[in-house]
């Protein structure tokens, strides 16, 4: 199944006064204009036979998108901050995200803080139908799979995959939990109204790194998550007002791929693990992600101004 693709935009930067600051606010409006494949399914039924029948229709939509992005990219201590607000036919999506870096004092590395705030608004009645409708563009506390990057923004190795290993890919975006519960037909931490995450991820020394014997570098770094949101605040609610979880990241290629190996979290993500993948699952636990922004040309060069 295919899918065109056209992102007209226009993007506005102001850089600091002071030349050597690196600080820059930039305002950018796209509109992602999008046609995707999809399978109808038909049952044709004549007095003589019945006969299943599968098309394919062109689906079309778009999605109006402001982001507003403040940053500075100094030595010590960089941050950026990015509302974005999405507005498609019949709901609009805010979503707020902060990074900032704590750099160790005394070696490379440190601490990378993200904080996440979003909210989902329809622009008509809330019924079963537009729940339905909307449903790949609610927020979510695990990082969202490939059917749910709603702009085809980001790679992913098997977009539409629900099993094996690239069924296992997330994107950072939203709550971006590393752990899933893909199986189930309301996952955890997914919501229409409001969502907030903390995650922290922070570099492990060389000196304590065990992966420092093999003959090439590859970094390793903890994370934890802590995130709650609307439904969560409910009476009947089937989880804890705030969910976690934690383990060890290995990046790779500077961190163009990251995999992530969950040892912590909450009792109802264990519960998953336990009672839908199984016994001696772990492997299915673990999620990697893709994170092509690393490829950009200012990655490259930093007096390439994009």
């Amino acid at each position: 199944l295919g899918v065109t693709r056209l992102v007209p935009s226009i993007k506005y930067t102001i850089y600091n006064k002071d030349l050597r600051s690196s600080e820059k606010i930039s305002f950018q409006l796209r509109s992602f204009l999008l046609q995707e494949d999809k399978l109808q399914f038909k049952t044709i039924i004549t007095p003589i036979d019945t006969t299943d029948m599968v098309s394919k229709l062109a689906d079309n939509r778009y999605i109006n998108q402001l982001k507003i992005n403040w940053s500075n990219d100094r030595v010590l201590y960089p941050y950026n901050t990015n509302l974005t607000i999405d507005q498609g036919s019949n709901f609009v999506r805010v979503g707020f995200t902060g990074n900032y870096f704590f750099n160790y004092p005394s070696t490379k590395g440190g601490i990378t803080a993200r904080f996440f705030a979003g909210k989902f608004f329809y622009l008509q009645s809330k019924t079963f139908i537009t729940g339905f409708e909307t449903s790949r563009y609610h927020l979510n506390l695990s990082g969202p799979k490939g059917n749910e990057d709603y702009t085809f923004s980001n790679y992913f190795a098997g977009r539409n995959e629900f099993e094996g290993l690239p069924s296992q890919q997330i994107m950072q975006r939203d709550g971006f939990f590393k752990v899933r519960t893909d199986l189930l037909s309301t996952k955890v931490g997914k919501t229409d109204n409001w969502l907030m995450a903390l995650n922290f991820t922070g570099d492990i020394p060389n000196n304590l790194n065990p992966l420092q014997v093999l003959p090439f570098k590859i970094p390793l770094k903890l994370f934890v998550d802590i995130g709650t949101y609307a439904e969560a605040w409910q009476d009947n609610a089937n989880s804890g007002k705030f969910l976690y979880d934690a383990g060890l990241q290995v990046a790779l290629l500077k961190d163009l791929v990251n995999i992530y190996f969950p040892i912590l979290s909450s009792r109802v993500y264990r519960d998953y693990n336990k009672s839908v993948l199984g016994e001696g699952s772990f492997l299915k636990t673990v999620s990697f992600s893709i994170d092509i922004q690393k490829l950009t040309l200012n990655k490259v060069s930093k007096y390439i101004p994009l």
